[in-house]
């Protein structure tokens, strides 16, 4: 039983590997980058990650530490995956990825991401085997840990892109961008190991705004080569430079009612597509009131709700850039962003648990919230 627990560990490894090697194969277009850094970077990040997984096994074991929520320990759970588990792992990486910068192998932030994503591809694929060959298999198991290996490549490529700007010109960001891997790392691991396999639709939006924000990246650090036709290649979204662009103020002021209003449309899109949510519910028959997160089945009702808090943003961010006649999408954001804002602060108040969700969907939401600004702006 352990030699399949093992096999199964070392298969659900390889989409880690699989993800940094697509990423080195596109950036050789644009610079090269040796074989030997590769497996180097690759194989110290295994190592780290076998050790991480071990470290964190022992203080578990010899304290009353765990990563695992229960209704009465949820936020001693959260406080220790954010304060503990994440900060080691994101650390050790660093610890991989530093000497490149130290000998003069790491000039910018291209390499930057793409050297963070290869120390924690390794380190993703070697703690993916060790959990599941640490305990009995199981159809969760195995989606957890195949659900926890994008965000230890996209968290790494947070603070990469930071190294390599500090790298090429001293930038003072590197610590800032740690930090905010840290804690998207534990807000993420909190619901995808923490909570129960019912909670697991809720990382779904989490993926997507990781999705969109590295593919964004990489159209910057690894543009597709311009007479490339491959048949199967897919439309490149907007770069990081064309979004930096649309979030840029105009050359009027903004206007604080078209935010303030616009907060307002945001709250009540949301009360209008959960009300209509919930009236779609009771014709299909779905029962929301059955939402647990100790059964997979719950999966459904939240994913029918998250879809529709969701839906609420590119609707609340078109009506608001259509009627405030706005040339950038910053007025339907900084809106999109304070009805958030308020959101989180009024949940941590009345239902704190919650608090985690809405920060999950929070990224998500202000993304569709700018796509739908930028339909509905005079361009």
């Amino acid at each position: 039983m352990t030699a399949t627990r093992l096999v199964v560990g070392l298969v659900c490894a390889l989409p880690a590997l699989g993800g940094a090697g697509a990423l080195v194969r596109r950036f050789r277009h644009v610079h090269a980058v040796s074989n030997g850094l590769v497996a180097a970077l690759a194989a110290f990040g295994a190592a780290a990650g076998l050790g991480s997984f071990f470290v964190e096994r022992a203080v578990f074991h010899f304290t009353d530490w765990s990563i695992e929520a229960s209704p009465t320990s949820s936020t001693a759970a959260l406080l220790t995956v954010l304060l503990f588990a994440a900060p080691l792992e994101e650390a050790t990486k660093v610890v991989v990825v530093w000497p490149t910068m130290l000998f003069r192998k790491l000039e910018g932030q291209g390499q930057g991401v793409v050297f963070a994503v290869i120390a924690a591809s390794g380190f993703a694929a070697a703690e993916t085997a060790a959990y599941l060959a640490s305990d009995a298999l199981s159809l969760v198991r195995v989606l957890r840990a195949l659900a926890g290996i994008p965000a230890h490549l996209f968290c790494a490529g947070l603070w990469g892109y930071a190294l390599g700007s500090r790298a090429r010109r001293r930038s003072r960001w590197f610590l800032p961008m740690w930090l905010l891997a840290v804690a998207v790392h534990a807000l993420y691991d909190h619901i995808v190991f923490g909570r129960g396999p019912g909670m697991l639709a809720v990382a779904a939006p989490m993926l997507a705004a990781m999705a969109f924000i590295a593919w964004s990246v990489l159209a910057d650090i690894a543009p597709h080569e311009p007479h490339s036709h491959s048949t199967f290649s897919l439309p490149e979204p907007p770069s990081l430079t064309a979004v930096r662009q649309a979030l840029r103020h105009a050359d009027r002021p903004l206007v604080l009612r078209w935010i303030l209003g616009g907060a307002l449309v945001n709250t009540g899109a949301v009360i209008v597509c959960l009300a209509v949510a919930v009236f779609g519910a009771r014709r299909l028959g779905v029962d929301l009131s059955l939402a647990d997160e100790a059964d997979m089945s719950s999966n459904v009702p939240l994913a029918l709700l998250g879809s529709s808090v969701l839906a609420a943003f590119p609707i609340a961010g078109f009506l608001v850039a259509r009627a405030s006649g706005a040339h950038t999408v910053l007025e339907p954001a900084f809106a999109a962003g304070l009805a958030i804002a308020v959101a989180v602060v009024l949940l941590s108040v009345s239902a704190p648990t919650a608090v985690i969700f809405a920060l999950a969907l929070s990224p998500v939401a202000f993304g569709l919230s700018c796509g739908g600004a930028w339909l509905g702006m005079d361009h």
